[in-house]
């Protein structure tokens, strides 16, 4: 993609996370009153959750663990309101960036709205397509590898699987961060944006997109990754408060890294994205 000046829209990836830095410094007041409280409770809620799955997975990893072993209900019930909290966590900081003040709900802790139920869809959408190209990739590496060495034995494939590993991995992370570029769209109430405005606005821009959707979140939260592998009480806890809050951060980028692609995009004329209607979504600011 190019600018109006006919030089190629390179996402500024490391200036757009100082800016984000500074941008989340600055609101720093409004930030903890906006995020804390559902930051609190999705620690809480993990908390539960490891409390039920490890004595399971424990279970599991034995021999001769008993084949029927499966996680109780309330796991599940407790992480799909988990994944709808952390929704509504990815969309307020969406929000917070590109939007003013009128836009932002007094707390992060709230009623999902249409725009946040949208944008849960949209991400299991991605996550779907992605997983897809993915098996379609390991398949056609695998024929290809298995036509060239004439392998067709278990024991002879077993190393061909995990050699397959490799460009399956690669394909569906590109997939994944480059259909994710417009989630911030999607979050600020707009309606008519569909994957494959995505896919053209993040074009000239794929491995950028990957570090900004998923290589720099990774980054920002290895050192609490390594913390949470202590498995202590102490360390735990701060392991969880430190990634959703380096989460905060990723989403900050992601959201700029929209805005600047957005201003040198230019749409197909068949698409017609709307922007949000209504002031405030059913948000209180």
């Amino acid at each position: 993609m190019k600018s109006p000046l006919g030089l190629e829209a390179r996402i500024p990836v490391f200036d757009l996370f100082k800016d984000a830095l500074f941008l989340l410094w600055a609101k720093r007041g409004r930030l903890l009153s906006m995020f804390l409280p559902i930051i609190v409770v999705l620690v809480i809620l993990d908390y539960y959750s490891s409390a039920i799955s490890a004595p399971i997975l424990a279970a599991m990893g034995q021999e001769g663990a008993d084949p029927n072993l499966t996680f109780p209900p309330e796991f599940w019930v407790v992480t799909g309101i988990s994944m709808l909290l952390s929704i509504l966590m990815a969309t307020t900081v969406h929000r917070f960036t590109l939007q003013d003040a009128s836009h932002w709900p007094s707390n992060a802790l709230r009623v999902p709205t249409r725009s946040d139920l949208r944008y849960l869809w949209r991400s299991i959408q991605i996550m779907l397509i992605a997983f897809g190209v993915a098996l379609l990739t390991m398949v056609a590496t695998l024929t290809v590898i298995m036509l060239l060495s004439g392998q067709n034995t278990p024991e002879g494939l077993e190393p061909l699987i995990y050699l397959s590993i490799i460009p399956t991995m690669m394909i569906m992370i590109y997939v994944l961060a480059r259909l994710s570029i417009t989630l911030p769209e999607i979050a600020i109430g707009a309606q008519g944006s569909d994957l494959a405005r995505a896919w053209r606005m993040s074009k000239g821009n794929g491995s950028r997109v990957v570090i900004v959707a998923l290589l720099l979140p990774f980054m920002v939260n290895a050192p609490f990754f390594v913390l949470a592998s202590l498995d202590t009480l102490i360390t735990n806890i701060i392991a969880a408060f430190g990634i959703y809050s380096m989460t905060l951060i990723s989403i900050t980028v992601l959201s700029l890294s929209y805005q600047f692609l957005f201003e040198f995009y230019e749409p197909d004329p068949e698409e017609d994205v709307i922007p949000e209607k209504d002031d405030n979504d059913g948000m209180d600011a």
